[in-house]
């Protein structure tokens, strides 16, 4: 029988003392998340991405007169009602990360959500105003206003040259790769000869190292199939010629990153030739040759990867473009696949369910006083439900599966059937039950479990969060949620950076539950804050969480009492 895959240990924090200055900040930006930590330094959400668009943008100015807005009563801030806009209407599209959708028609109004570069979204066919946004805001499916101007535009023929959106439908949104080596570059726009030459020197010499290796990459998050609630519904399936695999089945990481892919792209303008200017520290000016590539990945830092394409520029060198549109040579990155382990679908089995705690745990038998081991050998972290009765024999309690066969209590985490529930555990009400002793997570509907996996919380585990990496403790609604957002890379022990992690589910400030696609390694406390699950389990409960994402929208935020309660406890 296969053994299982060891768990990799996370490293001590290694972060640097507050006063040490950060060398490895290439950026002339520093990127924060929502709740003001900062993000990994790739990674700059307000600005262009070197694209063909601001030739577009500079000559475009909204057409047609404002809508005329009736009084209504709320809050300045109160989200503003507009007639429901057709499914098959005109769109507007996002030309940079985290452009906000706001309540109401005006600057400063509450923000309900964000959009990214490529999203393409129903609005309406005149502005409501524009008050502090002179191409007009235009309303848009479902709700929420959009400022047509540098962050997005009515012209939807940019939409071949921006980052391809996410597919929703999968266990990982966009195909992910790692930096294999120390400075990675990122750029703007697409490099010259000259100036690929001139930011990666060893390049003849890594493009040599790339043509002799051959990558044989495993299953991938991708390839489990799922049901429409987004729960696993069979083994991995590695089809021929799908999604990266040649027609032998096998893949290599080159192929991993040809979907969706553009050969014949126009070549683009360099970005000195866009007139955009990029602010640098203190708000001084750059120069635009030398800010072509905009930042140095660390080793094994992670990003994901929307489109692939070649120009005659790189001499058919294939770029990637990230969500935010920086442009990263695919050679140097190493494929991220996503674990393929997931949890288990509780909502007609019940509770209670075990997984796997340790290695070389085999079933048992029992017979009268005596325990015998069974020849098969099972998993670390398997889902096996559980009847809830047990044994002991010699000392050592057993309990029983739903199959027929025994297994030892210490080689097991055990989510029991529980007795006793909160007092907001009523009625349909949706709820998730953390566990940080046992790493565990039980989605609920009231007093019915739902769905069970592992996680990997806070490494602190029980300490105090305050001066700690442990995971807050309490009672908390969701927040925000973000389809992909770059973390805090104290999460990682801060020995790399991650962008655009799946599934984000905010629940308390620095506190988040998000996909992992960077490590295999889950069951374990071993970040340092948020609640990390596998790309399906996170998706899973993405889907199931409230508020919902309304199609085209990278982030949605809750209103007051809106947000599926998070119940942590020790």
């Amino acid at each position: 029988m296969r053994r299982p895959m060891r768990l990799v240990s996370t490293p001590t924090d290694l972060r640097r003392p507050a006063s040490a200055p950060d060398l490895r900040a290439p950026l002339p930006c520093a990127p924060r998340s929502a709740d003001g930590r900062a993000g990994p330094g790739i990674a700059c959400p307000g600005r262009l991405a070197g694209l063909a668009v601001a030739l577009i943008l500079s000559g475009c100015k909204a057409a047609g007169a404002a809508v005329e807005l009736s009084k209504e009563a709320g809050g300045d801030d109160g989200a503003l009602q507009v007639p429901a806009l057709p499914a098959d209407g005109p769109r507007l599209v996002a030309l940079r990360a985290g452009t906000p959708v706001l309540a109401r028609p005006r600057a400063g109004a509450r923000k309900l959500g964000e959009l990214y570069p490529g999203a393409a979204v129903v609005r309406s066919s005149e502005p409501y105003g524009r008050e502090g946004c002179s191409g007009g805001w235009y309303a848009i499916r479902p709700r929420g206003f959009v400022c047509a101007g540098d962050g997005a535009t009515l012209r939807t023929e940019v939409l071949s040259v921006l980052p391809a959106p996410p597919d929703m439908s999968r266990p990982l949104p966009y195909r992910y790769g790692r930096a294999r080596t120390q400075g990675a570059p990122a750029y703007v726009g697409v490099p010259s000869r000259e100036e690929l030459r001139h930011a990666e020197p060893d390049l003849e010499r890594h493009l040599e190292r790339v043509q002799r290796s051959e990558a044989q990459l495993g299953a991938s998050a991708n390839d489990v199939p799922l049901d429409a609630r987004g729960v696993a519904s069979g083994p991995p399936v590695l089809l021929p010629g799908g999604d990266g695999i040649g027609e032998d089945g096998r893949r290599t990481e080159a192929g991993y990153f040809l979907f969706p892919t553009s050969d014949t792209i126009a070549p683009l303008p360099p970005l000195a030739a866009l007139g955009i200017e990029l602010g640098a520290k203190d708000s001084a000016r750059v120069d635009l040759r030398s800010a072509l590539k905009t930042a140095a990945l660390r080793k094994g830092s992670g990003v994901a990867i929307t489109r692939t394409f070649t120009t005659g520029e790189t001499d058919g060198r294939r770029l990637g473009a990230t969500p935010d549109g920086r442009l990263i040579p695919v050679d140097r990155l190493q494929a991220a696949l996503g674990s393929a382990w997931h949890g288990v679908d509780v909502e007609k089995l019940g509770l209670p369910v075990a997984f796997i705690h340790r290695h070389d745990v085999t079933t048992w038998s029992l017979g009268r006083g005596k325990a015998s081991p069974d020849e098969e050998e099972l998993e670390r972290r398997t889902g096996v439900p559980l009847t809830g009765k047990f044994r002991t024999v010699g000392g050592v309690r057993f309990e029983e599966a739903r199959d027929g066969f025994w297994l030892r209590a210490q080689d097991l985490v055990v989510i029991v059937r529980r007795t006793r529930f909160p007092d907001f555990a009523k009625g349909s009400q949706r709820w998730i039950d953390v566990s940080l002793a046992n790493q565990t997570l039980t989605a609920y509907e009231g007093q019915k479990p739902i769905y069970a996996t592992l996680i990997s919380s806070g490494r602190d585990q029980l300490r105090d969060p305050g001066s700690s990496a442990s995971t807050a403790r309490g009672t908390f609604r969701v927040r925000s949620k973000h389809v992909t957002r770059n973390i805090d890379p104290r999460e990682v022990a801060d020995s790399f950076d991650v962008a655009d992690a799946p599934w984000v589910i905010d629940f308390a400030p620095g506190h988040a539950m998000t996909g992992m696609y960077w490590s295999a390694g889950i069951g374990e406390a071993q970040g340092f804050h948020d609640i990390a699950l596998t790309p399906i389990d996170a998706r899973r409960l993405f889907l199931w969480t409230e508020p919902q994402v309304p199609e085209g929208w990278h982030t949605v935020h809750s209103g007051d009492d809106e947000g599926t309660l998070v119940h942590v406890r020790p």
